[in-house]
Order: structure tokens, then C-alpha cells, then sequence
């Protein structure tokens, strides 16, 4: 227990953690919900079952350890789908190592009780109780990053489903042609489309089945199309100059976000949805 200005704050802290497809975040906060401190690290792409616990672990203990006796619980939020009654991740679409364990190893490791979900659930529980969701009973948080998913509270109530999945927006259908193959196998989902991971494969295929004029073809993004490089971040850099082939592939994306947005609210009829990438 220390002062500050006469009044009593107690060393109580809490650590949140991200698991992404590409980087996880650990967070050390109060139990107020304000973060302290951050450490970033990029999701580890080999390995077994708890390697990726396993590193959790050693940067929590290498970045945090002045802290850790003073530590009340451990929450994690990762990418699905998810087995929540035994704390495994379970084939990921945009992880390279198939099946992973996640809560009980932290928790053997560092003696705190561990709780987790799904990212996007605790994202929106996150919203509800520190964030813009205060005043509403029926909101939905989206994240479009390496995949898509989503977070649902209705009527105030938490949705997660039997396993802890019931919120995988992602591989919802917004192209029954079945045009692009997600990274989970399905056909014409949500996330094979727009996310970060997949909107290059989408792009050569937009880009293989229009006619480039040939002032086009001076363009950053036919040149990485025809060099096999093309990137999320160049079509998106590009498009901000008014590139035309990179405005031609955002406007192929967005009819999917679209798509995807209209099925979230015709599903959930939320209040607020909130975005986060």
C-alpha cells in the first residue's frame, strides 16, 4: 500500500492479454480497467500445444514480475474457435499451429486464476462495462484485422454458445458462389473477403478477372500483382493516394463488409456496434 496525495491506493492489479493471429498484447491494469503498462510480442507460429502458453508466461514473468505478487486474475481474450470447458483453442484459421492450450498452463505457471474468451466477447463485455456500451443493452463489437469476428451482448446478456463460439461472424456466407475458399475451408465467408489475411488472394483474383486500362498498368498495385507481392497495407496506402486499381479492390471488399454489416444487424438488431482492428 503506498500514498498518493494523502489518500490510500492499493496494489491490486489485473493482466489482460490478447491473443491474435498476428501479435499478442499484454496488459497490466487497475482493477478500474485503466491500463498501466503494455508489452507487445508477435504470436509465436511454430511449436506444440503450450508453446504459445508457454511464452505468455515467460514475458508476463520477464515484463511484469515486480507485480506479479500483487496480481488478482489473469483474463485472456483470443482467437477462436474455442473449447472453453477444457481452455484450448482449437484449429484457428490464421494460427499455424492447429490446437493450443491456453488457460490451464498460465495458470499452473503463475499461480492466479486465469479466465478466458473469446477476443471479440471480451472486447464487447469491455465496451459494456468501461467503454461507449454504458447506456445500451444490445450491442455488437466487430473486429476486421488478420480475421473477422465478433462480440454480441443482447438484452444484456453475454452471448457465447455451448464451446464458447456462438459469435464466429467471420465464416457467416456473403457470397453464395463461393468464390474465395476461407482459411477454415469454408466457401464464401465473411472473412475470406475482407480480412487482413485474405484480401490479398482476393485482390489477384479481382485483378484477374477485370480489364486494366492501360494507364492502370503504371500503378504500385499492378506492378506487386504481376510480381506476386501484392500486400493488404499496399492496396490500402495505395488507395489513400486515389490509386485506381487499389480503389477498384476497396470497393470489391466493402460490397462484403457491407454484406457482413447487414447480417449482424438483421441477426442481433444491436443499439451500438462498435469497431476494432
Amino acid at each position: 500500500m503506498k500514498y498518493f496525495e494523502g489518500v490510500y491506493i492499493l496494489k491490486s492489479y489485473v493482466i489482460g492479454i490478447d491473443v491474435g493471429a498476428t501479435w499478442t498484447r499484454i496488459a497490466l491494469a487497475n482493477k478500474n480497467g485503466m491500463i498501466l503498462y503494455k508489452h507487445v510480442f508477435r504470436t509465436p507460429r511454430n511449436g506444440d500445444r503450450y508453446t504459445i502458453a508457454e511464452t505468455i508466461s515467460e514475458n508476463i514473468i520477464q515484463h511484469y514480475k515486480e507485480y506479479l505478487d500483487n496480481i488478482e486474475a489473469i483474463g485472456i481474450g483470443t482467437a477462436g474457435p474455442l473449447e472453453l470447458s477444457t481452455g484450448m483453442v482449437i484449429n484457428p484459421p490464421n494460427i499455424p499451429i492447429r490446437t493450443f492450450e491456453l488457460g490451464k498452463p498460465i495458470q499452473d505457471t503463475l499461480k492466479k486464476p486465469v479466465i478466458m474468451a473469446n477476443d471479440c466477447v471480451t472486447a464487447v463485455w469491455g465496451e459494456k462495462n468501461l467503454g461507449l456500451g454504458r447506456e445500451y443493452s444490445n450491442i455488437v463489437y466487430i473486429t476486421i484485422s488478420s480475421g473477422i469476428g465478433g462480440g454480441m451482448i443482447v438484452n444484456d446478456t453475454l452471448l457465447l454458445g455451448k464451446m464458447g463460439n456462438a459469435h464466429e461472424i467471420g465464416h457467416t456466407i456473403v457470397d453464395v458462389s463461393g468464390k474465395m475458399r476461407c482459411g477454415c475451408g469454408g466457401y464464401g465467408h465473411w472473412e475470406a473477403y475482407a480480412s487482413g489475411v485474405n484480401i490479398p488472394r482476393f485482390a489477384e483474383l479481382i485483378l484477374n478477372e477485370i480489364d486494366i486500362k492501360a494507364d492502370e498498368k503504371t500503378s504500385p498495385i499492378y506492378r506487386a500483382f504481376i510480381e506476386k507481392s501484392l500486400s493488404t497495407e499496399l492496396i490500402y496506402s495505395e488507395a489513400n493516394k486515389g490509386d485506381k486499381l487499389a480503389l477498384k479492390i476497396i470497393n470489391e471488399i466493402n460490397r462484403y463488409n457491407i454484406a457482413g454489416f447487414e447480417n449482424i444487424i438483421n441477426l442481433y438488431d444491436p443499439e451500438l456496434i462498435t469497431l476494432g482492428g
